[in-house]
């Protein structure tokens, strides 16, 4: 069976994701600043390289699996490359580990990350009324996700230190993590970035939950239709 590590796990999409997963029976592993006794959980920040190379370390040998990171945050973060160094900092655990244990190369995570709309350079995702507020307001945010993406689609697949990867841009996020909160993942409308499903909104339970039915079940294969 996969198991799968989680960034960011204690709210938003991720955890109500967590909550999918672990219902579902699959073995998880957490990076959180406050631990939960729900899980094999470590403390730490994503900022620090030696707690994410102990919560990626932390699989059953031979197995392989999705790591998700949940970074997206208000403009008013105080740290406006949260996301670009998150991954920066994984990047670097994983080819560690890979020079450490040379046998764990032959089976590279692939990876999941929640990401927004209005960073595609291909079409336009956001509707009209919002265009305000996305590319100007929230510029700077939008510039670390960016980056963030540039650095995932460099480093997955052959030669990279991530098997394979998922970018989820969902529209503005509402809502909180709790499963019951949203209208189901089922009526979510999904897109491509050359086919962008444009939304107002999408209700975080139900991102969450399509993160699970449609990666962490199909073990990092996403379907659609």
């Amino acid at each position: 069976m996969n198991s799968y590590c989680l960034f960011g796990a204690t709210g938003g999409c991720t955890n109500a994701c967590l909550v999918h997963t672990l219902n579902a029976g699959f073995h998880a592993t957490a990076l959180a600043r406050t631990p939960s006794k729900l899980l094999t959980i470590f403390k730490g920040n994503i900022a620090d390289i030696h707690a994410i190379k102990d919560t990626l370390s932390n699989h059953d040998a031979g197995t392989t699996g999705t790591m998700q990171m949940s970074l997206r945050r208000p403009v008013t973060i105080d740290n406006q490359e949260i996301c670009a160094t998150a991954t920066k900092n994984t990047i670097k655990a994983l080819q560690e580990i890979y020079k450490a244990q040379p046998s764990t190369v032959l089976n590279k995570p692939s990876i999941t990350v929640i990401s927004t709309t209005d960073v595609s350079d291909v079409k336009e995702d956001v509707p009209f009324a919002f265009r305000i507020l996305y590319h100007v307001v929230l510029a700077d945010p939008h510039n670390d996700k960016k980056e963030m993406e540039r650095l995932i689609t460099e480093n997955a697949g052959n030669g990279g230190s991530f098997r394979g990867s998922v970018i989820v841009r969902p529209s503005l996020l509402t809502g909180d993590q709790s499963v019951k909160g949203g209208q189901g993942w089922e009526k979510l409308r999904v897109g491509r970035e050359d086919e962008p499903a444009v939304g107002y909104t999408v209700h975080r339970a139900d991102v969450g939950q399509w993160i699970f039915e449609q990666v962490v079940k199909t073990g990092g294969k996403v379907r659609f239709g």
